[in-house]
């Protein structure tokens, strides 16, 4: 049953001993015959029922309850920011608008609270009421008053339209970078010539031995990692806004996805841990394709950067890699040296929404130093 209530302007960490609260009514309003309800996750299986029916429910972004709370509870920016529509005749969440809690560091070391708008659904019996639009907006002003800086998200050209339409502009259109492995075989599978590839989660189809998975590495490695992560940020080159990386970070990231298993390519020297990579395995027009998320390296060195990246190539099974780098970046020039070119036509379409006054220009898109490590499988 609703309940009338508010919203408080600081969400706090998800705590599953402490998550007994209802479903909560926002505020009288109404779109149509509809109320407008912030999110709780009492409302889980609710939401689930609307975004398997609307947005499919297969791959590594299925639609379970373990993927929600990863990418909205679990999130170490903070619990996420959400509003549904509630149909009370029905008994059912109608329309949705989900951001989760992101943030971006400046090279000048200032932090960016920022918002990634990643779950959008409307009951296909629902649409054309101005849902969409009526989430949107509540939210913009909710998270304009609580002092978020930007909305960023990545949407595809059948939904750009829609976020333009409410004053979403294009950042960029962010290249990708290709490296072919195994460029005959790409071609048979192309052609049918007899072949197919195995799923990504098929591990070792993919990888050589020297690639585990992350929670391999992170048993291996223990405290080197936040060592090596924390030297990396210091002395690498960072050319714009940044995802701030430590290992709570990238645990979360890589290593608690309840649908991917990435894996790590670690590279050793006298000293100990000289750098290492993430990847992702992934299954695209009959292709094994090998997803470099990110590189952390001991120092910003080239001649050990080619170095990694050279054996790197030598421990994938997949048939290519691909990767995004921002320009001026020494991971950019490494890409470069190591053969990736880009892929034509091709690219990640990364748009935003200003909310409340910044120093930079963040649709100047040298503004940016990103991998898909910050943009993909959300």
């Amino acid at each position: 049953m609703l309940q009338h209530t508010t919203r408080t302007s600081n969400p706090q960490p998800f705590d599953p001993a402490l998550d007994k609260s209802p479903i909560l009514r926002l505020r009288s309003r109404q779109v149509s015959d509809l109320q407008i309800c912030t999110y709780q996750s009492e409302a889980i299986p609710d939401i689930l029922r609307l975004t398997q029916k609307t947005l499919g429910n297969a791959a590594a972004t299925r639609k379970t309850e373990a993927l929600w709370r990863w990418k909205h509870h679990l999130n170490p920016f903070g619990l996420s920011y959400g509003l549904f529509a509630w149909a009370e005749v029905q008994q059912r969440v109608v329309g949705l608008r989900v951001l989760m809690r992101w943030e971006f560091q400046t090279p000048a070391g200032h932090s960016l609270q920022t918002v990634r708008a990643v779950d959008t659904a409307t009951h296909p019996g629902y649409q054309r009421q101005g849902i969409f639009s009526a989430l949107t907006r509540q939210a913009i002003e909710d998270l304009t008053q609580e002092g978020i800086h930007f909305i960023f998200n990545t949407p595809n050209q059948r939904s750009l339209p829609g976020y333009l339409k409410l004053g979403w502009e294009v950042v960029d259109k962010w290249p990708v970078f290709i490296k072919p492995l195994k460029p005959w075989r790409m071609l048979k599978k192309r052609l049918g010539v007899g072949m197919t590839s195995p799923p990504p989660d098929q591990f070792e189809a993919y990888f050589e031995a020297d690639i585990v998975p992350w929670s391999n590495f992170v048993k291996q490695y223990g405290s080197l990692i936040s060592e090596l992560v924390a030297n990396w940020e210091r002395q690498r080159r960072q050319v714009g806004c940044r995802t701030p990386r430590d290992l709570e970070y990238l645990q979360w990231r890589y290593g608690q996805h309840p649908h991917l298993t990435y894996g790590v390519y670690a590279l050793e020297s006298s000293d100990g841990l000289a750098g290492f990579a993430v990847l992702r395995p992934n299954l695209r027009y009959g292709w094994q394709e090998i997803v470099l998320t990110d590189i952390f390296l001991s120092q910003p060195n080239l001649q050990l950067g080619r170095l990694f990246l050279k054996n790197l190539s030598k421990q994938i099974r997949g048939d290519y890699l691909v990767a995004h780098f921002a320009g001026e970046t020494i991971e950019k020039t490494l890409l470069r040296q190591a053969g990736f070119i880009r892929i034509p036509g091709q690219g990640i379409t990364f748009t935003g929404c200003p909310l409340n006054p910044l120093s930079q220009n963040l649709f100047d898109s040298s503004t940016w130093d990103l991998t898909l490590g910050d943009l993909e499988v959300f």
